[in-house]
């Protein structure tokens, strides 16, 4: 009888260590389809990863090569890419109602700018922000769209977010104009005055600060961009005027202005 219950228990701890240890193995690839569903959702464009590594025991996550696609109506493929986004949590709040983010660095990410005020990233702004209203707390203290029994699930607390080497790359007509450095950034306190955010929130107010960085970054080089847009509407009536409405003269033309 001992052997018998020895070799059940023996049974349960292969069972269940073996579980966790797919748990482990696979969890970057939830993580990472989390991101590719949630994201959307959020931002109102296709948003990729990779590949995502954790160290959960450490409490850091790293994803590697995150791309964001542009709204509707917008010609460049990407809104927003990030070579490498490193993430590291206080592993004992992952338990916890609120987690706690030590930091967040964001490591040269290339901000795509179209139109003079950055139209398409104004777009994914309000994106973001009707995303966050459906889990606003209305006079009842319930969630808009939360679960049913009215949690609104875990909040952070972000202590740091860094954006270091980044870019900000002028697109007109579906080609860049133009590339200027983004400056850095360092957000603090985030979620700490009102004892945590939810992730939702916390990205609004991270991307908010982002795009103020790319409003200053165009507006220092305003002139540049203004000048790139006259350099290809003026280049835009010469093709006309050369080609004399042929089509293959005009295609070729355009072609030749970004060479």
């Amino acid at each position: 009888m001992k052997k018998t219950i020895i070799a059940v228990a023996a049974l349960l701890v292969i069972i269940v260590g073996g579980g966790l240890a797919a748990v482990y193995i696979m969890m970057d690839k939830i993580i990472e389809t989390g991101i590719e569903v949630v994201g959307p959702e959020a931002t109102g464009v296709s948003v990729t990863v990779d590949s995502v590594d954790i160290s959960p025991f450490a409490g850091t996550f790293g994803l590697h090569t995150l791309a964001m696609g542009n709204p509707p109506g917008f010609t460049a493929d990407r809104s927003f890419a990030v070579r490498r986004f490193r993430i590291e949590v206080d592993p004992a709040s992952l338990l916890e109602d609120v987690i706690i983010v030590k930091e967040v660095v964001i490591e040269c990410p290339a901000v795509t700018w179209e139109g003079l005020k950055g139209d398409n990233h104004r777009q994914i702004m309000k994106n973001i922000e009707s995303y966050t209203k459906r889990f606003e707390k209305p006079a009842d203290g319930q969630a808009k769209d939360g679960p049913g029994d009215g949690k609104t699930g875990k909040k952070v607390i972000i202590k740091n977010v860094y954006l270091k080497d980044g870019t900000l790359d002028f697109i007109a007509s579906g080609e860049k104009l133009a590339t200027v450095p983004l400056p850095d950034l360092h957000l603090t306190g985030i979620g700490e005055k009102s004892g945590g955010e939810t992730a939702g929130e916390a990205i609004r107010q991270t991307y908010e600060q982002v795009y103020a960085a790319s409003v200053r970054a165009a507006g220092k080089n305003s002139a540049l961009f203004s000048k790139k847009l006259g350099e290809l509407e003026e280049s835009g009536r010469k093709i006309l005027d050369e080609a004399g409405g042929n089509m293959d003269d005009i295609k070729k033309g355009v072609g030749d202005l970004f060479k």
